[in-house]
């Protein structure tokens, strides 16, 4: 579902919102006219609130926080917090822009990050912080030089200003000093390079959403196959194809990344109902993601459907480290889903012993940090354990019989065994 048509969904009843949504279709060129009319309409409703209602009116808050409507408004005073040029991006355009954070000189918690072009220095493509999702920095595989893609992906419906659909972004760093990146917070040093301080700045933007940036740690998984061109490194993704496209899998503290082509795809765990193998052969294997579709359903209720993403030709090396990584947070577990669901708002956040936050399984301040706690994979093991331990006993006391036998005939069965069995004992002290 598209950003304009969860804004005309809001804005009109069923059945004229579905012949404007046909007319867009069919022509492309309206759609900017009906926007207009749907905000309109949209601020025409919001002033018929009546007074007693507890839900922000359009003149008091930006599109973006209004229930319903999805179209952020544009920011009309920028400022340039953070600057890097010649930067490489695969998505949503294969080209070299210009990165910008910026935020509203009149309201700094308004922000955005920009791509610009370097000569025109017209924005090709604008995505609103309030709109992101997750935020990840992922080395890239099987190069020579050491490189890091950022992965941005925008909530499920989010737009853009001018009304249209949000697209992830991903762009390539490598580990060298971030001369000619600029910050108005002054937060680069000598020691920096594009990575770390394009983290730190991302974590800064990030901040006021309590969000961060996340990056893979050993504590979840690391692959079993060396890296021939970087000998003794770990490396943190598997390799799999989806359809004919060949990709990487990113096994996170948050969830499971597949990129960097598109589609690229986050598996958050509160949106996995189940994981489980296909195809396994010798030497590959194939694994099928059951998750949860982007909510369509209005907020507090359930959405059931469910898709299923397979992604083929993963080397049987790598096996143990994944099945690993699923049994710890019980993803293979279906009824398991519901109580991930219900903890999605902890999923991204550990605390520090100095109160502030960090995420995942190991907490550091960036890309390979060390950590000091490994708070949800505990919570995850000991969750694990303890649906192992009511299974066992389940087992036991269900002691194999069908439901169809009474008790009478469990007791009398169980009296011959006892004495089956002491005869048995009796003969062999005997011999």
């Amino acid at each position: 579902m598209t950003g304009h048509t969860l804004a005309i969904g809001a804005a009109f009843p069923p059945d004229i919102a579905t012949r404007i949504i046909n007319a867009i279709d069919r022509y492309p060129d309206l759609q900017p006219l009906f926007q207009e009319i749907v905000r309109h309409a949209s601020a025409i409703q919001s002033r018929s609130v009546p007074a007693n209602n507890k839900k922000r009116k359009l003149e008091d808050a930006p599109l973006d926080q209004i229930d319903g409507i999805h179209i952020p408004t544009a920011i009309s005073n920028p400022t340039v917090a953070y600057e890097c040029k010649d930067v490489s991006f695969q998505v949503p355009a294969r080209k070299k822009l210009k990165l910008q954070l910026v935020a509203d000189a009149n309201d700094r918690t308004r922000q955005e990050v920009r791509l610009q072009n370097q000569q025109s220095n017209a924005v090709d493509y604008s995505l609103p912080v309030s709109q992101i999702d997750q935020v990840f920095c992922l080395p890239v595989p099987e190069k020579q030089q050491r490189q890091w893609n950022f992965v941005i992906f925008p909530k499920p419906g989010a737009t853009t200003t001018n009304g249209e659909a949000c697209e992830p972004v991903v762009f390539t760093m490598s580990e060298v000093a971030a001369t000619g990146a600029t910050s108005a917070s002054q937060n680069i040093t000598a020691q920096d390079t594009f990575i770390t301080v394009t983290e730190k700045e991302l974590n800064l933007l990030l901040q006021p959403q309590g969000k961060h940036v996340v990056t893979p740690v050993a504590a979840e998984f690391v692959s079993s196959i060396s890296q021939p061109h970087r000998k003794g490194e770990k490396a943190y993704h598997v390799k799999a194809h989806r359809g004919s496209k060949d990709g990487y899998l990113f096994l996170l503290p948050t969830g499971i990344v597949s990129g960097f082509r598109k589609p690229l795809a986050f598996f958050p765990f509160a949106a996995i109902e189940a994981i489980s193998y296909t195809s396994v052969l010798q030497r590959t294997f194939n694994l099928v993601i059951t998750s949860r579709e982007p909510p369509a359903a209005p907020a507090g209720e359930e959405d059931d459907e469910t898709k299923d993403v397979e992604f083929s030709m993963i080397d049987q090396a790598d096996f143990a480290g994944i099945d690993g990584y699923i049994k710890r947070h019980g993803l293979n577990d279906a009824s398991m889903a519901g109580e991930r669901r219900a903890k999605a708002y902890n999923v991204n956040k550990v605390k520090r012993e100095d109160g502030s936050v960090n995420g995942g399984a190991e907490v550091g301040g960036g890309v390979g940090g060390e950590g000091d706690g490994l708070t949800e994979l505990q919570r995850a093991e000991l969750q694990l354990q303890d649906a192992e331990d009511e299974e066992e006993e389940d087992y036991v006391e269900s002691g194999g019989e069908s439901d169809g036998e009474g008790e009478e005939e469990e007791d009398s069965e169980g009296e011959d065994a006892e004495e089956g069995g002491g005869d048995e004992m009796e003969e062999d002290e005997n011999e």
